[in-house]
């Protein structure tokens, strides 16, 4: 799933794509979660801030998407939900760890599985967040941890 393009927020100037070096494109992030409407809104914020947004519902699908890129269609991040039903993010996580050390991932989930999210972050993960999550509090830890150039 591709989420096209909505309006810059004036607080996110600085994110703004028409900024970027062209060379350097727009950074890749994949959004994997089986909830729909979360996965939707986690691509539809990432988008306004400048990001380009690829959303997968589960954890197979998600690895698939990444197996299949090439060097300029990498990802420069992960978004990944904690607690699938298919293939569940510790799984995913440790897949990335593996097979994708140099994508930077930040799991969710939400308040009930905190010790998760903690074990997550302590296993490889550089960040979590709990859902429902403050698009501020996601802008800054999205900002903070794939910032860097597409891996």
């Amino acid at each position: 799933m591709k989420v096209s393009t909505l309006p810059q927020d004036d607080l996110m100037a600085e994110q703004d794509p028409r900024t970027m070096p062209v060379s350097m494109g727009r950074r890749r992030i994949l959004v994997v979660d089986h909830d729909d409407e979360i996965r939707l809104s986690a691509c539809n914020q990432l988008t306004q801030w400048g990001f380009e947004a690829i959303g997968e519902a589960n954890g197979v699908s998600g690895l698939a998407r990444l197996a299949h890129t090439t060097p300029t269609s990498a990802f420069a991040g992960m978004l990944l939900e904690m607690d699938m039903p298919v293939l569940g993010g510790m799984a995913v996580l440790q897949e990335m760890k593996d097979r994708h050390p140099t994508i930077p991932v930040i799991v969710m989930g939400h308040i009930p599985h905190i010790d998760k999210l903690r074990n997550a972050v302590r296993m490889w993960a550089q960040e979590y967040i709990v859902k429902p999550f403050d698009p501020e509090l996601l802008r800054l830890k999205c900002a903070s941890v794939f910032s860097g150039p597409p891996h």
